[in-house]
Order: C-alpha cells, then structure tokens, then sequence
C-alpha cells in the first residue's frame, strides 16, 4: 500500500508534543510491514532543509495575491529512512509552527505534489493543521483520505469551504472516507460530541491506541539515547554523572542511583543544563532550560514524583499545584517537572518552584534527553489530565520501570493497571503498573500519590504480613529486590514491551485496516 502521511511535525526533527513521536513510529512500522510511505510536512525553521537533501521541484504558489516560491525538499529521516518531503521557503519556515496561515498554503502545496509526483493509495492526515489539505485531496484529486483525531480540543480556525464552514479539524474529518482517534476509551468519550458522533454514523470510526518505539526508547538503551539526542555533543559521563543502561533485573538498583545522582546531587543537574544550553540546537528540537527550586537531598528513601508534559491546562497543573501544596505539609516527598508551553503556565511553575523550593525543582524548556533521565530517577511518575486522548508519557515512564499515578481518562485508562485501593484484601503487585483516581480535583490526585507511596515506601512490614513473598526476609528498604516499588519496576516493563510497544501490539494492523476501509469507502460511491 501507497499511504502519504500529512503532519504538521516529526520527531526530533519538528517536533512539539506527542504528535511528532507518533508519526515517526507509525510512519517508520507502517514501512517495516511493507508499505511504501512518504511523510510530508513543512520546514519548520529550516530543520528540514539544513539535513542532506534533494531538491524536487520549485512552486510557485499564490496565495491572495501574493506569489510565495516554495522548494519542495526530499530527504530521509535520520533514524527511520522513511522518506520526508517539506515545503521550504525561508520566511514562511520562521513563522510559529502552529500558524493556520501555514496550513493554508499547506494544503495547496501537497495537492501540486501529489499529482505531480506521488499518487498513493490513501492519504493520512494528523491533527488540525492538516484537516484543510485532507479535504482537497478527497475532492480535487479523488484520493481516498483518513483523519486522525490527535486532541479534539484543538480544531484550528473556521473556514469556508464548499458551502460549509467548519473548523480544520472537522473538514478533514467531514471529508475523509474514515476517521481515527487514538484510543480506544477516547474514541467512546468524544463520541458525546455531536458532530463526531454524526460522522461515526457514515464511515469507519475507531480508537487505535498509539505507542512507543522499544527498539529506542528502553532502560537498556538509555545512554545511547540521552547522547544521541544531543548530536553526540554531551555525554553525561564526561561530565561526572552516573548514567547507566538497566533492566528488570537490576533496575531496583540503578534507578536510585540514576536519582541520587541527577537530582539529590543537584549541582550535577545543573551542570548539565549549562552545557545543554550552551549547545548549538540548529540541528536537533530543544530550548534552553531554565531551573527554580533546589531539591537535593541526602536521604535517598525520600520518594521522588516526576512529572513531564506540555504545559498546557489540559495536563493538570491545577491540581498538581493544589494537590502537591498539601502533600508536602504532610510528607518528606520530592517533584521534579519539566515542561514548556502556555507562558501562564511556566510562570505558575516558576513561582510554585520558589515557594516550595526545597521541595520542587521546574525545569522550564523542552530538553529531550532529559526526559527519560527524569523517568529513571523518579520513584513514581504523575499524568493528573483533565482529559487525555493517549498520552506517550505515561508509556515512556512505565518502559522505564516507573509507575504512573494519573486520571481513570482516554487513554491513560487503556494502558494503565492500576493498584487495587485495598491491596492487602485484594492484592495485584504481580500486575499492576500505577495508580488510576477518577475525580478531577486536588483531592482525586492527592489519594493517588498518598495510595503510590504508601504501599511503595511507608507500609513494607504490613505489606509482607499479608502477601506471601519468595523470600523470607521483609523488606527494610523501598529498593530491596523483594520491595513491591522493584515488582513495580519489572511490572511496567513487561507491560510496556508486551502490550504497548508499537512492535508487539496490534495497532499497525488497525490502521492498515483503516486505511483499506476508506479506500473501499471511496471506491464504493462509484459502484451503480
């Protein structure tokens, strides 16, 4: 199967949020299964167009009457060798990322391409900015389309097309031969909408759950991808601090040195900011990050909650900042966040940060391989969303060995076992990988992190009176071998490569499945 597959951005290229690392996984296992695949998308910041390439073609495109020359680029992504074909004029390329004014002539630019030098089977299109150009396809070309619903809270710009005005996001959905979301919770969720339900009425609607590349993201990886992601420039070692691969074995005694190491010796997490932030990023996705609060610390049984995201509303900093002002009044317990996004939201964080700076450290910026070092060193990761559509940061944690305490919502409902409330009447630490609570508010997360640490660090001697251990002696220490938080540890792996790992789930399949049933979709209006 031909696809070409629409997307505002691609990982570590482009890349801002989730949508990037799902679109190099799809696009790179789509190719694995035997599709021909091309990517397309722009050249943000030239990050494209700096990369060895061809250049195909030049268009001239006019746009309300302006001429705009575009190159259109072709290279191979660095990691996958999936073909990348972007639309490059070099003061379009500075305008933000999420500029409608880009998508725009987006959709016009792939139409030239795409009659002129790439006829596929089907079109996928990913996210908002891509919902004009899927629309355009179905009708001036008749290519059969699909639209990937990535955040429906995100629609992009009303426009008038054919009569209609709808938003970007709901063209490409009312357009397309058949749509997705990316979970199978969520897919149920949105359906109270009523525009998506309408359409789930007439084409083929499903949820596809997305996943995480194992092959790179994995404990046993873990120093070759906190290098790489910097071009090779910064080596952790080099500079004194510990970084080591683990893996369910030994996990239970790395990870707390990785958080001994990175986070209660600060000075080492500040060290390595300041050569990241010295580094040319003109060739990689990253920022320079800016540090508030200070929480090192001797005492390495103190439980450390990290917390990664963008910082948008949706990710739950209310609630992490009501919930966490209670927490630490009332126990010895530690957060680490990284984050970048609504200003608002980085101004919140710094002044949390500065509040409690004992007890929060904010890492301001968005630093890729400081992501998984953040996984390794904390004890237990937090996704309080207020809704969820997937989520990957709640995957990454787990294939890290650090269970996830986050809302019973989308697609952190799909991935997440959770601990029973009663583990002593009802015990699964042979299963599960974190801690789900149901309401919204302060008081839903605070159960969550008091239930995660309470039978992870603080009630070992009553866990061993009422589960049956292999071994005889109790566990003295949260990062003994027979400590439920190392069950914990191999519990989330396992899950991870098992079930949620785009190799060993089910979810390229499904969206070869959704493909097909669009074309036929398609195909199938012309039939007498």
């Amino acid at each position: 199967m031909k696809i070409a597959i629409l997307t505002p951005t691609i990982a570590p290229l482009t890349s801002v949020g989730g949508l990037g690392d799902v679109v190099r996984d799809l696009s790179k296992f789509l190719k694995i299964k035997g599709n021909d695949v091309v990517v397309i998308t722009m050249d943000h910041d030239n990050k494209i167009s700096n990369l060895p390439h061809e250049k195909i073609d030049t268009i001239p495109l006019r746009y309300q009457g302006t001429t705009f020359n575009f190159d259109i680029v072709k290279t191979s992504h660095l990691n996958t060798q999936v073909d990348i074909v972007a639309f490059s004029n070099e003061k379009i390329n500075k305008i933000d990322i999420w500029d409608p004014f880009k998508y725009h002539l987006f959709a016009d630019l792939v139409l030239f391409y795409l009659d002129k030098y790439y006829t596929p089977d089907c079109v996928s299109g990913h996210d908002w900015p891509c919902g004009l150009a899927i629309a355009e396809c179905h009708e001036k070309l008749d290519i059969p389309t699909t639209m990937t619903i990535h955040n429906e809270a995100f629609k992009g710009p009303l426009v008038d097309y054919k009569g209609l005005t709808l938003t970007f996001l709901e063209l490409g959905i009312h357009f397309s031969d058949g749509f997705n979301t990316v979970s199978p919770t969520h897919a149920e969720e949105i359906k109270s909408i009523d525009f998506i339900r309408e359409q789930s009425k007439v084409k083929p609607f499903h949820g596809i759950l997305n996943g995480i590349d194992i092959e790179e993201m994995n404990p046993g990886n873990l120093v070759n991808y906190v290098v790489s992601y910097t071009n090779n420039k910064i080596d952790p070692r080099k500079l004194g601090i510990f970084i080591s691969d683990y893996g369910v074995g030994d996990g239970h005694i790395v990870k707390p040195k990785i958080k001994y190491s990175w986070f209660w010796n600060f000075n080492n997490l500040e060290r390595y900011i300041e050569e990241w932030n010295d580094m040319d990023k003109t060739s990689i996705t990253g920022s320079d990050v800016e540090i508030y609060g200070n929480i090192s610390c001797r005492d390495i049984t103190v439980p450390l909650i990290g917390f990664v995201g963008r910082a948008t509303y949706q990710k739950g900093f209310d609630i992490i900042f009501q919930a966490f002002s209670e927490l630490f009044e009332e126990h010895r317990l530690k957060l680490i966040m990284l984050s970048k996004g609504d200003r608002s939201i980085e101004e919140e964080m710094k002044n949390f940060a500065e509040s409690y700076s004992d007890n929060v450290t904010a890492l301001i910026g968005h630093c890729p391989p400081l992501v998984p070092i953040i996984y390794a060193g904390s004890d237990w990761s937090i996704v309080p969303s207020l809704w969820e559509p997937c989520g990957l940061t709640q995957m990454e944690s787990m294939v890290y060995g650090t269970p996830v305490i986050a809302r019973e919502v989308g697609g952190l409902r799909d991935t997440v076992i959770s601990l029973n409330p009663d583990p002593i009447a009802d015990p699964n630490f042979d299963r599960a990988t974190g801690v789900l609570f149901k309401h919204y508010d302060k008081y839903g997360l605070k159960w969550g992190v008091e239930h995660a640490i309470n039978w992870t660090f603080y009630r070992l001697k009553d866990i061993h009176l009422y589960i049956s251990y292999s071994h005889s002696s109790c566990p003295e220490s949260p990062y003994d071998k027979n400590a439920p938080l190392s069950k914990f540890i191999e519990n989330c792996y396992n899950h991870v490569v098992r079930n949620l790992s785009w190799q060993n789930n089910n979810s390229i399949e499904k969206y070869k499945g959704l493909f097909g049933g669009a074309i036929y979709k398609h195909y199938m209006r012309y039939k007498p």
